[in-house]
């Protein structure tokens, strides 16, 4: 019985390193996207103020930012035009490099809410939106407030161009012990969907408004056509990215 279970152990043992090298070095595809990251968010825009925003506050910070969630590339921008304020915060990983999840589950219903945030709305797929009759991938919305400043937010999180979405998500994720059984089922999510090839080309999108109204951010043409400057993002069902 003894020699059964330690051969039972090693085959399942064997089937893991098996999978995870399948995963790492046989499952990677070409990437779609063609253009950095940093170049298709412009650093300069006719008529608008752009300036980069940091990861972090100090250089140590932006290191610890960066080591923890090992993008391939980012952008991370503000718009300004008239008493009009965009954010972008773009981070792309391409395939091979990072598990969905662990993509994925850096979003603002676990980061910004662990780091004081408090989350006052949220919409899960939101479909239908037009911007000068081309529509936006489903998206996901939700409105933060901290110190003062409310941020209505859109995000996605793009898998090989298409949205993912974490449906068992309905608030943030916590730290610690508690965290990790939560995340099991999101993980189990993940598995069923992508299988043993986790590791996809993925890209992160979070576009704030801090302090603006949302049906007026909608109704402005400056804010269409800044969406429709960044289109490679793939942020559109038409997008040559996507």
């Amino acid at each position: 019985m003894r020699k059964f279970i330690l051969g039972f152990v090693a085959i399942v043992v064997l089937a893991l390193v098996g999978a995870v090298f399948y995963i790492r070095f046989f499952s990677v595809v070409s990437p779609q996207l063609t253009q950095p990251i940093d170049k298709i968010v412009p650093a300069e825009l006719d008529g608008w103020r752009v300036e980069d925003q940091p990861l972090a506050d100090s250089e140590g910070m932006r290191a610890q930012v960066s080591k923890i969630l090992q993008f391939d590339q980012y952008a991370s921008r503000i718009f300004r035009k008239g008493p009009l304020e965009v954010v972008f915060y773009v981070a792309y990983w391409a395939p091979g490099e990072r598990a969905t999840f662990d993509a994925g589950g850096h979003n603002p219903d676990s980061c910004w809410v662990n780091f004081g945030w408090t989350r006052t709305a949220r919409e899960y797929s939101v479909v239908g939106k037009k911007i000068d009759g081309h529509e936006l991938l489903p998206y996901e919305y939700g409105v933060y407030s901290k110190d003062g400043v409310t941020q209505p937010v859109i995000f996605w999180h793009l898998v090989n161009g298409k949205p993912h979405v974490y449906e068992t998500q309905e608030i943030g994720w916590r730290d610690g012990l508690a965290g990790a059984i939560e995340r099991v089922s999101v993980r189990l999510e993940d598995f069923k969907k992508f299988g043993l090839n986790q590791r996809r080309e993925q890209m992160f999108v979070r576009i704030s408004f801090p302090n603006q109204n949302m049906e007026e951010v909608w109704a402005n043409p400056d804010f269409h056509a800044l969406l429709r400057k960044v289109e490679r993002l793939g942020l559109f069902s038409d997008s040559p990215w996507k």
